[in-house]
């Protein structure tokens, strides 16, 4: 029995000892992105070409995985007679390709109506959330500024409710919708968030849409996604709803004082959020997708999401950008320089300095105890419990 691995996200080495456990004395045989590359007639013919008995694609999450149709048919078509998909938390979808192939004409008109209705509900939810910003921006400006920047604005919940406490109280809001995001750079920037604002004081309470390396999951909502969407922008669309209607009965007015959230494609559950609770919303704005999707992975919708972005960043009490430039390119897209705080990323260096360890992982992986000074040096800001601490790295 032949099996070709097609890695999409994960551990490789953890889906082939899977596979070998499942399907004992199978010929495994990975394959890359970049071997599959091409019109899509000549990536079948590609596949088909290994012969292979089973296609298998590993991903990190299946829940998270879109076009989950289309590979099933594409193992289908190319000759495989099981197709099998799989992920790291040991979730599974197998089917037969005659089965794939009998479902699938009833499998994508159901995912093209589903989308259709996703699309056609986020104009209209993203329509009444516009004017409703407008609305509020209008009646900030005809009060006076004393006022704007006063309890009439933002009223202390903690009073309202009639609370003693001095802790602050944050809802933080992580609607990335993708695979691959649950470890990695994104979690470790939640993460130094999240350690630094309780070691500060505050109270913090995670809404995701996936648990995330390093955040305690008794203290983690989750908003399980769904990976339907005949496009990637129709399944971001319809999972922005489906994380807002979670999302939404989780935040309470008199339970939080701010609402905290990292931008996200086609996301507006913040926007609607600090609207209903009179709370403001604090944004992590890590860049433009709207760019993004021009200059870098061809995205869908510009348009739209081009509206989506701007409803984040004018609904926003204040913005977090980690570099000047960034700043920069929001004052030139007209966002008020006094809602935008640069706050660049930072370093622990109790954890990250020299001499805190890893003697053994040089000497086994060949590498020498001590750099040359010419080749980097490397100067680290003092690490304080604060988001704004920082780092620089010189090279000479």
């Amino acid at each position: 029995m032949k099996i070709v691995l097609l890695v999409l996200s994960g551990d490789p080495e953890q889906a082939s000892e899977w596979l070998q456990k499942k399907y004992p004395g199978a010929d495994i045989e990975p394959i890359s992105r970049g071997e599959l590359e091409g019109p899509a007639l000549g990536r079948i013919r590609s596949l088909h070409s290994l012969r292979p008995d089973i296609f298998a694609v590993a991903t990190e999450r299946l829940a998270w995985q879109s076009g989950q149709n289309d590979l099933l048919l594409f193992g289908a078509l190319a000759g495989a007679r099981r197709v099998l998909l799989i992920d790291a938390g040991g979730n599974s979808r197998a089917e037969t390709s005659l089965g794939v192939v009998i479902r699938t004409p009833f499998r994508f008109a159901r995912e093209s109506v589903l989308s259709a209705m996703a699309i056609a509900r986020s104009r209209a939810g993203l329509k009444r959330l516009e004017q409703a910003v407008k609305s509020r921006a209008n009646v900030e400006r005809s009060i006076s500024p004393t006022v704007r920047e006063g309890s009439a604005r933002y009223p202390n919940s903690q009073e309202s409710a009639g609370v003693d406490s001095a802790r602050t109280r944050i809802a933080y809001l992580r609607s990335t919708p993708g695979v691959g995001t649950q470890a990695g750079g994104a979690a470790t920037h939640i993460n130094g968030f999240v350690n630094a604002a309780t070691e500060l004081g505050a109270e913090i309470r995670v809404i995701s849409n996936d648990y995330l390396a390093g955040i305690d999951r008794t203290k983690l909502t989750l908003i399980d996604p769904e990976p339907l969407g005949s496009t990637r922008a129709a399944f971001d669309l319809r999972n922005n709803l489906i994380f807002s209607a979670g999302a939404m009965p989780e935040i309470e007015p008199a339970s939080i004082d701010l609402i905290y959230q990292r931008y996200a494609r086609f996301s507006w559950v913040g926007v609607a959020a600090s609207l209903r609770t009179g709370r403001p919303l604090f944004l992590e704005y890590n860049g433009s997708e709207v760019w993004m999707g021009r200059h870098w992975d061809r995205g869908e919708m510009l348009p739209l999401l081009d509206r989506f972005e701007r409803l984040n960043l004018e609904a926003a009490a204040r913005i977090f950008v980690v570099a000047d430039v960034e700043r920069r390119n929001l004052l030139r897209s007209g966002i008020l320089d006094e809602k935008i705080v640069v706050n660049p990323n930072g370093v622990d260096t109790e954890k990250f300095r020299p001499g805190v360890g890893g003697f053994a992982a040089r000497r086994e992986l060949g590498v020498a105890e001590r750099v040359g000074e010419r080749e980097l040096r490397i100067e680290l800001a003092p690490f304080s419990p604060r988001p704004e601490s920082s780092a620089r790295l010189f090279r000479r």
